[in-house]
């Protein structure tokens, strides 16, 4: 899908939420404290993200440090607190818990909105509309499902890719799973150890490019990536919400997304 409508659609449906959260609401009862708030992290002077650094371009590791799309906004979230970044590298599955507890304030690691999710955590607006895709050896003969009978499909730990392969694949063939997609899941597929691998579609489109040796072979339907903060922390959900409308509007999202695509590939 074009960047642009990609774009637009996001917009639409902000817009939607923004208006929404206009509408006054009833005083809340009294609730225990918030683990995390706008006035806890300026006191702190840090803004601490929860991250898996194992999903280029979006983090991962370079020269001993996480960079990718996601640190990017968070650190443009941060200058907006007035804060500096500090950056916790995790497992994807541990994300959701840690920022529960108030172990990190947010978590960005393209993460996507779904029901079960947002009974636990309170998402921001979305900063990207992306699909699932299946990578396989180019010549692997892998066109759809049924394709996939009796193989071994690599998922990460805690994804809606797992999901997926749960419900469509679990029955027939053999589900691997993987703390890390990059590169331990990568090179399983690389050597043969895996019949094929479920990513998100940004991040499949730069290892197809990146491994010539891989393709596409199917895209599995549509999610949306959002920041996730404890569900009490409204205060910064609506500072983050502003950062990231702003990012889109001025086209700063769409150009920040490709120059990383770029650089890793390259890297």
């Amino acid at each position: 899908m074009d960047f642009k409508i990609i774009i637009g659609l996001i917009l639409g449906i902000i817009i939607g939420i923004l208006a929404a959260s206009l509408i006054p609401a009833a005083a809340p009862a009294q609730q225990p404290q918030c683990p995390t708030s706008l006035d806890a992290i300026k006191k702190r002077g840090v803004l601490v993200l929860g991250t898996s650094a194992d999903w280029p371009p979006y983090e991962y590791v370079e020269g001993g440090a996480v960079v990718g799309i996601d640190i990017d906004i968070a650190r443009k979230i941060a200058q907006s607190l007035g804060v500096r970044l500090e950056v916790r590298d995790m497992k994807f599955s541990a994300l959701i818990e840690a920022v529960r507890r108030g172990d990190v304030d947010i978590v960005l690691a393209d993460m996507a909105i779904t029901p079960d999710r947002e009974k636990q955590v309170l998402f921001s607006i979305p900063y990207q509309v992306d699909s699932s895709v299946v990578i396989a050896k180019r010549g692997a003969r892998i066109q759809n499902v049924e394709d996939l009978k009796g193989k071994a499909v690599g998922v990460q730990v805690g994804t809606v890719q797992e999901d997926w392969a749960v419900k469509n694949l679990g029955n027939f063939s053999k589900i691997i799973r993987y703390d890390k997609v990059y590169p331990y899941m990568v090179e399983a597929l690389r050597k043969g150890d895996l019949d094929a691998i479920i990513v998100g579609g940004v991040v499949g489109k730069a290892l197809v490019r990146r491994f010539p040796e891989f393709e596409i072979v199917m895209s599995i339907g549509v999610r949306y990536s959002a920041a996730a903060m404890p569900l009490c922390a409204q205060d910064l959900k609506i500072q983050v919400d502003r950062v990231i409308y702003d990012m889109l509007q001025t086209g700063e999202m769409e150009r920040l997304i490709n120059s990383w695509v770029e650089k890793w590939l390259y890297s």
